[in-house]
């Protein structure tokens, strides 16, 4: 297994942060993926917007997944509705 990291500032979430998520499911689309965070908000907002703008998903289908584990708020609600 490897272990990629990638640091994302709760309080802080960037546009850079998901764009180095979405080059590393993009480098790794071909194997098994395990992510994962503590709480799994950043999780299910990195996936949301992938799902979404990369692969192509319906919304409302992507952003009910989402919801399922978290309803996000201020700086998380700003960065999945770009």
């Amino acid at each position: 297994m490897t272990h990629i990291h990638i640091p994302v500032n709760f309080q802080n979430p960037s546009e850079q942060e998901f764009d180095q998520f979405c080059a590393v499911m993009e480098q790794l689309k071909d194997v098994p993926v395990h992510v994962h965070c503590i709480a799994n908000y950043r999780v299910s907002a990195s996936f949301y917007r992938y799902r979404r703008d990369v692969l192509g998903m319906d919304e409302a289908r992507a952003r009910a997944d989402m919801e399922e584990v978290w309803h996000p708020e201020g700086v998380w609600a700003a960065l999945v509705n770009r």
